[in-house]
């Protein structure tokens, strides 16, 4: 069964590659481009390994088990990252296969960050390449295959698959079946995906940059067709159309179920929904407090002072697209974008929103809203609990008690992000890298937010870092995209030990 549906996952990547060279195709035909042909090898090699595999699993009785079901998820995206490098390596983007594979895992993990400097003179296929890696890997590749080809795990434990996958705190069924939830949340993701592009499209946007903004801005992705990224088209219009569809993508996907389905008193009582809100307007107004006080106090240089947005127009639009960029773990960059230059003072706020993410159940990453609300109720509740000894406190979230295995899994979630912190920031300093550039690095990958600080930060690329930390931090993505339960499971003993 594994390798069945093993096959079926590369049969999926081969037509996104043969999507790909069709593209690259037309622009061969009319700008005379040469990188078809890699993704026609790549789709040919990938479709044969695909069949190879479909055709091994296709007699095979067996049922996929709950540890099955991690293990399947963990490799598609180890396989889809390998497969999907070739492209890059046989054009000549790149020229090593470290290189290939960080800026593939980046993709398909929707994180963003790259090892590009020459995103403009890239052809078309490879620009489109990138932007379709994140939208495949917006929602899961997984859940595409339990949404549109159910057959291929029939009987087995299609809500493990599920749940190994979709990020979150716990996983709300939206119809009376998985295939049914997983094809009603591909069809919201295809819906914002086309409204997003109308927009862009709308601006001062082409037609094929149009198509793939929206691609990765629905994926929190944050691949641009240029260096510059949303910045690159100077446009007060297309920083907001970014801002606004970046919100939405940081949003559960269930409320525009809801919302469709008038079900306004769920949207209403939703929690997360409402800190997720107020955490962009809190910090978008902290932003703009800040950039308004900093010339007025010794608290920046001169140097720093002209990096600010100088209008309160562009401290409003600035503050705002950072923040919901950060929030949302998009990564984007507007007009004024080098956070590293804007001073000390807004780096500490930048790495906590950075951490803390968009909500559970969205494309975005980071440790989700809710998990931040439940681990502020659980320190409430201990307080609460050595003052007040024989009373009873109840973490509830959006009017629902939250069951103990749910907060002991938050605390878990926090724990184990501490000690891969320490762990992460030892290895990159031993690698090569300084202590701050090394922490920011693991965050911004981990959070599958893009750039991070200094060498890896918005004015540069993790190019310059040591192999070591490459493979490393794309191992962090895949952590971070998966949420360290699905991948932590398959360092356990008992995983592999035969029942």
């Amino acid at each position: 069964m594994k390798s069945k549906l093993f096959g079926v996952l590369l049969l999926i990547e081969t037509a996104a590659l043969l999507l790909t060279a069709a593209v690259a195709l037309h622009y061969q035909r009319v700008a005379g481009e040469t990188d078809a042909q890699c993704f026609l090898l790549t789709a040919g090699l990938t479709g044969a390994v695909g069949f190879l595999l479909y055709n091994i699993g296709r007699t095979s009785r067996d049922t996929l088990q709950i540890k099955d079901s991690f293990l399947v998820v963990a490799l598609s995206w180890v396989l889809f990252s390998a497969f999907g490098m070739l492209p890059f390596l046989m054009y000549g983007t790149v020229d090593n296969v470290t290189d290939a594979f960080f800026e593939t895992m980046s993709g398909f993990s929707t994180t963003g960050a790259t090892i590009l400097d020459n995103i403009d003179i890239q052809p078309h296929g490879i620009l489109f390449w990138r932007s379709l890696m994140q939208w495949m890997g917006g929602l899961g590749i997984v859940v595409f295959t339990l949404a549109f080809i159910p057959m291929v795990a029939k009987g087995s434990k299609k809500m493990s698959l599920f749940a190994a996958e979709a990020p979150g705190l716990s996983v709300e069924k939206l119809a009376p079946t998985i295939q049914a939830t997983s094809r009603l949340l591909w069809m919201i993701y295809i819906a914002l995906t086309l409204l997003c592009a109308i927009a862009y499209y709308i601006g001062p946007m082409n037609r094929f940059d149009a198509v793939c903004h929206a691609l990765t801005t629905i994926a929190t992705g944050g691949f641009s067709t240029h260096q510059a990224s949303i910045g690159y088209f100077q446009s007060t219009y297309i920083e907001y159309v970014c801002i606004f569809f970046m919100i939405l993508s940081g949003i559960n996907f269930a409320m525009y179920h809801f919302l469709f389905n008038r079900r306004f008193d769920v949207i209403r009582k939703s929690e997360e929904l409402r800190w997720y809100l107020l955490a962009i307007l809190g910090f978008t107004l902290l932003f703009m407090v800040r950039f308004y006080l900093a010339p007025r106090f010794n608290i920046t240089t001169e140097e720093q002072l002209a990096s600010h947005p100088q209008t309160q127009a562009d401290r409003i639009r600035t503050s705002l697209f950072h923040v919901v960029a950060l929030l949302s773990n998009t990564g984007f960059q507007g007009s004024n974008y080098d956070y590293d230059l804007w001073g000390r003072i807004f780096l500490i706020p930048t790495v906590i929103m950075m951490i803390t993410g968009g909500c559970a159940g969205s494309t975005s990453g980071g440790s989700k809203m809710v998990r931040v609300i439940v681990l502020f109720k659980y320190i409430k509740k201990t307080v609460y609990e050595l003052i007040h000894s024989s009373s009873v406190y109840t973490i509830k979230i959006s009017g629902q008690s939250v069951d103990d295995l749910s907060v002991r899994r938050v605390v878990s979630f926090f724990s184990l992000l501490i000690l891969l912190f320490m762990g992460n920031v030892v290895l990159l300093t031993a690698s090569g890298m300084n202590l701050e550039d090394g922490a920011i690095s693991f965050l911004t990958c981990f959070s599958n937010f893009g750039p991070g600080s200094g060498i890896t930060g918005p004015s540069g690329n993790f190019d310059q870092i040591p192999n070591f930390a490459k493979w490393l931090l794309s191992f962090d993505m895949l952590v971070g995209r998966l949420e360290i339960f699905t991948i932590l499971l398959l360092f356990s003993r008992s995983f592999w030990q035969a029942k």
